[in-house]
């Protein structure tokens, strides 16, 4: 197993831990998508979870809840045309990936994720087959229309998805229907740069797709001869800051943002870059292993001695503040258990513990859990769900059939 760093938000010491926390079942809607895809697909916007559900490339919904009760705040149902200015009618497409939102080529999944009050959300001009295609800029607090851009003017099988936005920035690039793939003569993908407040068009590239975006800075992956490589721009201009070194052959996934630092991690987990974004330097890790990696504010980078703590039993989070600190190592472990992370809210990292062949005396523990990073297990375990996203109140996991909502409360 990879040592697993991450950025997590806490300012305390990695010594010291947490209070611990309960949960609350609040309510359960039905899904299409299914419960392992659920990840990316749901975002949490304050008291609302904002959701993409669908499983193939072309109908889907886009809706809104309230967190608190589930009720519907409001819905775009792909099977029904609605109107946008400046496109007329539309449907809505969950470009990108079919049944578990994989594929072994694709550079980028679709993401879903608001600039302010704008979700941007891809749009066709029909609902399958040859057309015309773009992106619809959706009020997230009612779900009506504010803008739209029509990226694909000539009816075609290419459609454009939603790769990635910053604060004002929504990139959107333009393929095949499934995603943008390896690179190959054949395909030429084209990342579009629109202001998120109008759908203006600030810039466009070639062989470009868009990978993630905070403040006023995007990464993106640039086609090579055989590879992808990732590149720190400037979200309105589209001028390079810094270009890295991996050469990238699958989806990079975005794990959020601390200190000005963004957080890549490879799909296979086979490469990692964790950027500054102000002037493209990387962050270099001190380990033998590449690190799976998550963020959250306020910064703090945080990640454990690989296979070692879960084999041989207590060793802790080593914890390094940024930009500048000195590595604190925790205390504790379940001895035999081993865990992914995911998510740093607050004290707590949010992740999953996996059994092992020592880990009989912990078993009770597998499952969804927090931690303090001393290790420590601070909320009781959700078995058989996928963490989709989580707040300091919020806890959304997918299972069989279902998207769950859970309120985090203090023990």
């Amino acid at each position: 197993m990879a040592s697993i760093p991450l950025l997590a938000a806490c300012g305390e010491t990695a010594d010291k831990t947490a209070p611990k926390l309960m949960l609350e079942k609040v309510w359960q809607e039905r899904l299409v998508t299914p419960w392992p895809a659920l990840p990316g697909r749901v975002r949490l916007v304050g008291d609302a979870v904002v959701m993409v559900d669908g499983t193939g490339t072309e109908n889907a919904r886009v809706c809104c809840f309230g967190a608190a009760d589930g009720a519907r705040k409001w819905v775009i149902d792909g099977k029904k045309p609605m109107s946008v200015p400046e496109l007329g009618t539309v449907w809505v497409c969950a470009v990108g990936p079919g049944f578990l939102g994989n594929s072994p080529t694709l550079v980028q999944r679709p993401a879903v994720r608001p600039a302010g009050d704008v979700l941007p959300v891809s749009v066709a001009s029909t609902p399958r087959g040859t057309t015309t295609s773009g992106v619809v800029g959706v009020d997230v607090r009612t779900g009506d229309p504010v803008w739209g851009f029509r990226a694909v003017a000539t009816p075609s099988n290419d459609r454009t998805m939603v790769t990635a936005v910053a604060e004002s920035v929504v990139l959107a690039t333009v393929s095949a229907p499934f995603g943008p793939g390896w690179p190959s003569n054949a395909q030429s993908p084209t990342t579009i740069a629109l202001d998120a407040k109008t759908g203006a068009e600030l810039w466009r590239d070639a062989d470009v797709v868009g990978v993630s975006g905070d403040g006023n800075s995007v990464v993106v992956a640039k086609r090579a001869t055989g590879f992808w490589q990732l590149e720190v721009r400037d979200a309105r201009t589209g001028k390079a800051r810094w270009t890295g070194t991996h050469q990238s052959r699958g989806p990079h996934e975005h794990k959020g943002t601390a200190a000005d630092h963004t957080v890549l991690q490879h799909a296979d987990r086979t490469d990692v870059d964790v950027i500054r974004l102000s002037d493209g330097k990387p962050l270099v890790f001190d380990t033998d292993s590449v690190p799976g990696v998550v963020a959250s504010d306020p910064p703090l980078l945080v990640w454990d001695s690989g296979p070692a703590w879960w084999a041989k039993g207590p060793n802790g989070f080593v914890t390094l503040a940024l930009p500048e600190g000195s590595p604190t190592k925790g205390k504790h472990r379940p001895k035999g258990l081993e865990f992914t992370a995911t998510y740093g809210v607050g004290p707590y990292i949010w992740g999953v513990y996996q059994d092992t062949q020592e880990s009989q005396e912990n078993d009770r523990l597998v499952g969804t859990i927090a931690v303090d990073r001393t290790g420590a297990p601070c909320s009781p375990n959700l078995q058989g769900v996928a963490l989709a996203d989580v707040s300091e109140k919020w806890l959304v996991v997918g299972r069989a059939g279902y998207v769950e909502v859970h309120r985090v409360k203090p023990a």
